[in-house]
C-alpha cells in the first residue's frame, strides 16, 4: 500500500476502523462461507483462517455471531 504501518493505522483510525476490525470482518465472512459448504472440519477452518487453536476460533466466532460454529453449520 506504499505507506508505513503507522500511517495505515492512522488512516484507518480516521475512517473509524482498525486493522483488527477489518481482519475480523474478513475472517467472519470466510468462516461463514466455509461452514456453509459443510465439507471442511472446524479445526481445519480455524487453521485456514490463521487461528493457532480451534478454541480461539470458536471463541471468536461466538463473539462475531452469537452462536458456536457447529450450531451455525447446522
Amino acid at each position: 500500500m506504499n505507506c508505513s504501518s503507522r500511517t495505515l493505522r492512522r488512516h484507518l483510525g480516521e475512517m473509524g476502523s482498525s486493522y483488527q476490525q477489518l481482519l475480523d470482518e474478513l475472517r467472519f465472512e470466510r468462516a461463514k462461507h466455509l461452514l456453509g459448504e459443510g465439507q471442511m472440519p472446524i479445526y481445519r477452518i480455524a487453521e485456514v483462517l490463521g487461528f493457532s487453536e480451534t478454541a480461539s476460533f470458536r471463541h471468536a466466532f461466538m463473539r462475531w455471531s452469537g452462536v458456536a460454529p457447529s450450531h451455525f453449520r447446522a
